[in-house]
């Protein structure tokens, strides 16, 4: 299951973190909310932004 968590600072900064997603889905997920936030100031990609989605395929021949 893919969760969002959306921290926003004292400050007024919005820090948006994507928990349990792998790979560009992560993106895709927060682009919505990074274009309601406007400009993004820094952006950090975690170790699973970069694990391949893992897609079986069974070949039978006969």
């Amino acid at each position: 299951m893919t969760t969002i968590r959306v921290r926003i600072s004292p400050a007024g900064a919005v820090t948006i973190d994507v928990v349990g997603g792998q790979g560009p889905s992560c993106s895709t997920i927060t682009k919505t909310l990074q274009e309601a936030l406007g400009p993004v100031a820094q952006e950090s990609l975690k170790p699973e932004f970069v694990e391949a989605q893992v897609t079986h395929h069974d070949t039978i021949s006969h």
